[in-house]
Parts: structure tokens; sequence; C-alpha cells
């Protein structure tokens, strides 16, 4: 495996490199969804672990792989006991609404440690040449960042909700170590309120060419359309249907134009704004290039009945990894690896479950 590397006075700028192949993929993604079905999901835990341990696998850093080493029975006691608080808090309101309420209100306080726990178990078994990440951020911040900034978003209007973003991001960054080696964020909240404002203004663009297109091919006309077919309930036109249905898809293409630019913005810009020790991380991932693989990869898995799965996600990991790369400057021979207790895997499954985005 050979790396992209250009030697200057000072570093060498290192390329990651994503090597997983499609029908490689495609073989175990295929074969986790039987057993998982089979075995009425107690599979899956180890699922996730073969998948991990592939996709980490090929990833690589001047030709050296990452790692992912938890163990599938670990996770899956992790993910019995959140299935069983999960369960609890589902059917609670059917049997006791003081209960419910209980449980809603104990989330805010375990939300912040869901979200410390579950950083620290993905660390300490992701590796970079046997070495793992350790985050060492701690609940009261955890609490502060993810719960308690939120009083001020009905206060400011909804103003500061990318300033709250800017900070979890540095939250958790801040608290990463590679080793013994600080990892550090030196970007501005200014990034996000530059990609919020672009983006709304992106996505409402979007949609008033595609409303402008509508009205250019005879909008008068269908909204002719539609009220007669309004006035008649009993006949529903074919047509109306099919003309309602292309400009709401248009409508949703046009809002994830902008909530694309969002991602790539804050993507290639946080990235960057990643030290690990002295060395910078960057990233250069193209807008345009990233719609076009979104719309194909969307398309394929559409028309393929989800069977293009394995493909999209190899295809996307490719060209994000290609797209990351990082200005040597630290001796990675002189990197140590950091004692870190055990870390229970019940964090990290009870975040999925409460579909939290846990990461950067």
């Amino acid at each position: 495996m050979e790396s992209t590397e250009q030697t200057n006075t000072a570093n060498k700028i290192i390329s990651f490199h994503f090597t997983g192949k499609a029908s490689e993929y495609f073989k175990i993604w295929i074969v986790n969804g039987l057993l998982t079905v089979l075995t009425l999901g107690i599979y899956s835990a180890w699922a996730k672990v073969r998948t991990n341990r592939y996709m980490y696998g090929n990833i690589y850093l001047d030709n050296e792989p990452f790692a992912y080493t938890a163990m599938p029975v670990n996770i899956l006691k992790g993910r019995l006991l959140a299935l069983g608080f999960f369960v609890v808090y589902s059917l609670s309101g059917q049997y006791s609404n003081i209960l419910n309420i209980i449980l809603t209100l104990s989330l805010l306080p375990i939300i912040p440690w869901v979200i410390v726990n579950s950083l620290r178990f993905r660390g300490k078994y992701t590796l970079y040449r046997n070495i793992p990440f350790i985050f060492k951020g701690d609940y009261l911040d955890a609490f502060k960042y993810f719960i308690l900034i939120y009083i001020w978003v009905p206060l400011t209007l909804g103003i500061i909700i990318p300033y709250i973003y800017f900070k979890q991001k540095e939250y958790i960054i801040n608290n990463i170590y590679f080793g013994t080696l600080p990892v550090k964020y030196k970007g501005q909240a200014s990034t996000f309120y530059i990609a919020f404002i672009a983006a709304t203004i992106i996505a409402l663009l979007s949609a008033g060419a595609v409303l402008g297109i509508a009205a250019a091919f005879g909008f008068s006309g269908f909204l002719e359309l539609l009220k007669k077919n309004i006035a008649n309930t009993a006949s529903i036109d074919v047509t109306l249907i099919a003309a309602i249905s292309v400009i709401y898809v248009l409508l949703i293409i046009s809002f994830f134009i902008g909530s694309a630019f969002y991602k790539i913005f804050i993507l290639n810009n946080v990235i960057s704004g990643i030290y690990c020790g002295q060395s910078q991380l960057s990233c250069s991932m193209d807008y345009v290039k990233y719609i076009s693989i979104f719309l194909t990869n969307a398309f394929a898995i559409l028309f393929s009945l989800g069977l293009a799965i394995p493909w999209a996600r190899i295809r996307y990991n490719k060209y994000f990894y290609s797209s990351i790369s990082i200005s040597l400057q630290n001796n990675l021979d002189d990197i140590t690896s950091m004692d870190e207790k055990d870390i229970k895997s019940f964090a990290e499954e009870l975040g999925g479950f409460l579909d939290l985005d846990i990461g950067f």
C-alpha cells in the first residue's frame, strides 16, 4: 500500500487511503443481515464488530492501517441493557404517566453520560499503530454543552444554535488524545454561522428555482387542476398526483443541496482545524463531487432495492478518506500508549437507541 507523500523542509504531507472493496464488503453485509434475522438480533453485536473491523482495517495512513478491537460479547451485553431501558421507556407511558415523565426527565442527565462514555468506548477500541485514542472529557462539561446551553436557544431566538454546535465540536475534539499526544481544535465559531447562513440561502434559492420552473411550465394550470380535484374529491387526476410528486421531490432535493453545502463546509473546516500535537489535519472535499456521489448512491440503492448499500458505502468512504491528509510534524515512534480502564459498551449502544449524533 503506497501513500502520497510530499517532502518539505519542515514536514511531510501524508494522505489517508481507504482500500475496501464493494465485493468484499457485500459478503460481510449480506451474511450479517441474514444471521441477525435468523438469531432474532443477537448476532447484531458480531455484525457490528465484523463491519467495523473491516472498515477500520482498510483505512491507511503512512502504510499503517487502523484497527477496531472491541469484543462482540461485550457489545451484546451493552446492547441488551440498552434495549431493556428503551423498552421500559417506550412502554412506560401506557402504564404510568408519572413513570414516563420520570424516565423522560432522567434522560437529561443521562445524555451527557452517554456521550462521554460512548466517546471513551470508541476511542479505547480504535487503534492506530497499536495506540488507542483516549477521550478525557468530563461529565460536567458535557452537561453544560449538550444540555444546559440549550436554555439560551429561546432567549436568543435561535441565533445561538451555530455557536452551540461549535462548542460541542470543540469540547469533543479538545478532549481526545492519541496515546499521550493531545488533539486540539483551533477552529472558529464564525465557521458555523457562515455555513448555516450560506446553506439556508442556497436551499431557499434552489427551492425558488424549482417553483419558478414550475411556474414557467404552467404552474397556474396546475393550481386550477388542484382546485378542481379538491372540489371533486371523488375524481383524483393521476396527472395531479404526478405533478405534486415531482414538485415535492424537487423541493426535497433543493433543501438537500443546502444541507449538503453545510455538511461539506463544516467537515472541511472542522477537520482542517484539528491538530494532533504539532501535526495538522486537512480536508478538501468538493461540494459538487459530494452531491454527485450522494445522488448516484441514493438512486443506486433505490433501484437495487437496497442491494447497492455496500457499494455506495465503499464508494463514499474511498472519496471521503482520499480528501483527508495530515501535515506530519511529530515523530510517530515517540508516541506512547496511555493506560485506560475498561469501558463498558452500554453507553455506546444506548446512544444508538436514542439516535444521538455522537462524533465529529
